[in-house]
Order: C-alpha cells, then structure tokens, then sequence
C-alpha cells in the first residue's frame, strides 16, 4: 500500500497505469483519459486542484464506461478476433497527425517504460 505523501509525488501516469490501481486502466486508456481530462501524463498528483482531480475522475468513468458499452478498444481484438466499437483517440496511429481539438501535431515520447502520447497544446506540463 502506498501513502498519500507517496500519491502525492506520482506523475498521472505513474498513479493511474501502474500497479494496477484501478484494474483494467493500463497504458492504452491512460492516453485518452488524460486527453479527454486535458491533463499531460507526466503532471504531478501534487499539482492538482480540487477542480482538476474532479475533471480526472469524470474522465476516467467516462472512458472506461465508453469502452466497456463498445466492447474495447478498436486497436484490440475479442475472443472471437473482433476488434472492438471503442474509436482510440491517442495511439501509436496518432503520432503526427493533428489533434482532434486543436491541430497541433500528436507526440510521443518514451516515459517509465513504455510511451506516452499527448498534444502539447491541449494537454500543458
């Protein structure tokens, strides 16, 4: 178990797609939660107002209750080798290619092991 002091000093990332905290939110879902949240992954728990951890949480049961309603994610096969209804807005495709909202060209960047994508306009350290 870690301590509120230890939450504290996380990035996003860290807190919501490690440790399987939550289960099921992994790296993939990470992306869009912060995305939809307009929260960059390597933003400190720390630096987050009540408004903001408010926002993250409507995020987070936004998306995982979208993607279990279109049974996954559309980068993922089922059982059956379907892929699922649920249309991933930030991935490995997106790099590159203008954010949704704003244009600016998607990133990717290597961070705790695997990557992160964000708009540096729309999702500000």
């Amino acid at each position: 178990m870690i301590s509120s002091q230890e939450v504290q000093k996380l990035s996003l990332k860290a807190l919501l797609a490690t440790e399987q905290r939550i289960p099921g939110l992994g790296n993939g879902v990470l992306q869009d939660i912060l995305f939809t949240a307009k929260m960059h992954p390597k933003k400190k728990v720390i630096t987050l107002s009540g408004k903001d951890k408010e926002v993250l949480f409507g995020s987070v049961k936004s998306i995982l209750s979208t993607m279990a309603a279109e049974v996954g994610r559309d980068t993922e096969l089922d059982l059956f080798g379907h892929p699922g209804g649920y249309k991933t807005i930030l991935c490995k495709n997106s790099v590159d290619r203008p954010c949704p909202v704003c244009g600016t060209g998607i990133k990717k960047e290597a961070y705790m092991g695997s990557s992160i994508y964000y708009c540096e306009k729309c999702q500000r350290l």
